[in-house]
């Protein structure tokens, strides 16, 4: 509960509290904290609501005035004998700490408008400014959770990869298969290029070549044909074979006729 303020001139009671469910009386940055404002017109007047405001202030150094806080208009008449409960909310954007918070109402008297304002106080205490809560179900801070934990399982996957990893082998011993590897025919570097021409040969070269190679022929084509291997392993050839069966032939004709 607020510090009660009665006007003499007036005969109003005024207070302010924070609602239960803010039984501390704590005061969240960034968030509209909730106060509720009690008023009791105890006179034979009646009086009109205008507005509500507030003020932080410095407990540390003879409650200097940090900020002000918003004013919230009303407008709501206050017939005499008669209590109103008006709702008020308070901003914060202070670090965590402990600030003064002033809060009043502004009084008009409805019968006579002349008198002005009439501001009353309806809190002067000190209060705890905090920071808000973190939820888990927050939908930023789970995108923002689920981001993070995509990024660790990724790098501890590739760090898995390129340290701790191990080759698979096949169940059951089978052995792998090796293919032979044909090598392919190498082709000439210059495929158009004849071995030699026989055009800037001379004719002589030429001939001579021709006439070599017609002798070497002849010669092996006479000893297959005309040499002949006896039993002892001498070459003869088929003149000397022939002379020899002559003679052979003339002694048998001789020892018939004997």
């Amino acid at each position: 509960m607020g510090i009660f303020s009665h006007s003499a001139e007036d005969d109003v009671l005024v207070s302010a509290s924070f609602p239960e469910t803010n039984p501390f009386g704590l005061v969240v940055n960034g968030e509209q904290n909730g106060l509720l404002l009690h008023l009791v017109n105890q006179g034979t007047k009646n009086y009109t609501l205008v507005s509500a405001s507030a003020s932080y202030h410095d407990v540390n150094n003879h409650w200097a005035t940090v900020k002000n806080a918003s004013t919230l208009k009303y407008n709501v008449p206050i017939v005499a004998g008669s209590n109103l409960s008006a709702p008020y909310q308070v901003y914060s954007e202070f670090r965590p700490q402990e600030l003064g918070l002033t809060v009043w109402v502004n009084l008009q008297d409805t019968s006579d408008s002349s008198k002005g304002i009439h501001q009353l106080t309806a809190m002067n205490q000190t209060v705890s400014v905090v920071e808000p809560t973190s939820s888990w179900f927050d939908p930023s801070l789970l995108f923002l959770y689920l981001i993070l934990s995509t990024a660790l399982l990724g790098g501890a996957y590739a760090v898995y990869q390129t340290f701790f990893s191990t080759p698979t082998s096949k169940k059951g011993g089978q052995k792998k298969k090796v293919k032979a590897v044909v090598p392919a025919e190498q082709k000439s570097v210059y495929p158009n290029v004849k071995p030699y021409e026989e055009d800037w040969i001379p004719e002589s070269h030429l001939k001579n070549r021709q006439s070599k190679l017609k002798k070497k022929s002849t010669t092996a084509g006479g000893a297959s044909s005309g040499d002949e291997l006896l039993s002892g392993g001498e070459v003869t050839s088929g003149n000397e074979a022939s002379g020899t069966e002559g003679k052979v032939r003339s002694s048998k004709k001789k020892g018939k006729k004997n």
